[in-house]
């Protein structure tokens, strides 16, 4: 497994194909597997339609299936299940729907039969405004050019595109609310791990103090730890959470790239002035170790205190507004709902750009720029220690 993609692509294409696939909308198909032909047909019109088509094929060997098919549905925009007889007879099948309605996932069966096979039960689809089609002949499992030039045209972007809108306007997308900060390290890396069994990756962004990656990689008991949190022991479990948290977050900065708005100008004073040296040189060293065009940083001198948002492409987003400076984040939001998530994530980079330009700061020079900004913080907390000394 080719952990950080590196080797198969130069960085800045797998940067560009991350940007490129955030705007792709993602599509689960499910259905039985006498029908794989059918699935064929539509996984080729679907990337034919600029869509990003995924099925069963993508599962990874020693993962729970039905597992990985809940978690597929999860970070879908759409979710077609291929209807016919076959596929009538596994109760799975109205499992998948139920689950997927109940994650607020648009749902577009399409719906396939035979002259020689009965229709299929009308209280499956009568809601759902299924797409009807017939098989090109009685034995076969194949649909005719006719049917495939048809969904071409029903399966293209803009209807598709609308009915993902619908999804959003209403007031059932489903979140989930992690109390406390250790809960919200342990969902975040959970949440990061999720997407990188579905064998992707995304973009890290992240708005809000000096980010986790000014989280230490060090093993729990390596002393930075203590100097952390000012010579105080914040307890193992912390600890191993907040690690977590910054390796999960790192396995796809690595392999696709961050985009991070901080301030490091904050004081993290109730931990001590070698505390807030420790969190600044972590993330200098995370940046030192990022290429120009796989990191950008914009700095917010004074930014609102007590906000962090944290999106991994499109797939999540996480957003803590109640926080205790040095303690951490507290109830924060997550929702996996990919059309919910697309649109913060433009807010965000709105945002971001505003104080590129504000700046007068260009993205490749952005990571370097951050680079001499922590070390004149660094220097300057030096120096006020050796002044009060």
């Amino acid at each position: 497994m080719l952990l950080y993609g590196r080797g198969v692509m130069d960085e800045l294409t797998i940067f560009k194909k991350a940007l490129a696939d955030e705007e792709k909308f993602r599509v689960f198909l499910s259905y039985s597997h006498e029908d794989v032909e059918l699935v064929v047909t539509l996984d080729r019109i679907l990337r034919e339609n600029g869509f990003d088509p995924m099925w069963d094929r993508h599962f990874a060997s020693g993962h729970g299936f039905r597992d990985q098919i809940r978690n597929f549905i999860a970070h879908a925009h759409v979710f077609i299940p291929v209807l016919t007889p076959k596929a009538d007879e596994r109760k799975w099948v109205h499992q998948e729907i139920g689950y997927a309605m109940a994650m607020n996932v648009p749902v577009l069966p399409i719906a396939v039969t035979s002259a020689d096979e009965k229709a299929l039960p009308g209280e499956l689809i009568q809601h759902l405004h299924a797409i009807r089609i017939g098989f090109s002949e009685p034995l076969s499992r194949s649909i005719s050019e006719a049917d495939q030039a048809r969904l071409k045209e029903l399966l293209a972007h803009d209807p598709i595109e609308l009915l993902i809108a619908r999804s959003v306007e209403r007031d059932s997308v489903l979140f989930t609310c992690a109390d406390f900060h250790e809960n919200r390290a342990a969902m975040l890396a959970q949440y990061a791990d999720d997407v990188r069994a579905l064998g992707r990756y995304g973009l890290v962004r992240q708005k809000g103090a000096l980010s986790s990656f000014h989280i230490p990689t060090q093993n729990i008991h390596h002393r930075v730890w203590l100097e952390r949190y000012g010579g105080k022991d914040r307890g193992e479990e912390h600890c191993r959470l907040q690690r977590r948290e910054r390796i999960a977050l790192t396995r796809h900065a690595k392999a696709i790239g961050c985009k991070l708005i901080i301030d490091p100008s904050l004081d993290y004073g109730q931990w001590g002035a070698g505390a807030r040296r420790v969190r600044l040189r972590c993330l200098l060293e995370f940046l030192e170790n990022m290429p120009d065009d796989h990191c950008q940083v914009a700095i917010h001198i004074g930014a609102e205190q007590g906000v962090n948002y944290t999106y991994v492409g499109n797939w999540f987003a996480a957003e803590s507004k109640t926080v205790v400076l040095g303690k951490g984040y507290y109830q924060t939001i997550f929702t996996r709902h990919a059309s919910s998530v697309g649109e913060r994530i433009a807010d965000f980079d709105n945002e971001f750009e505003a104080l590129l330009d504000g700046a007068k700061i260009e993205p490749a020079q952005s990571r370097e720029h951050a680079i001499a900004v922590l070390r004149r913080e660094i220097a300057g907390n030096l120096a006020t220690d050796a002044a009060r000394a």
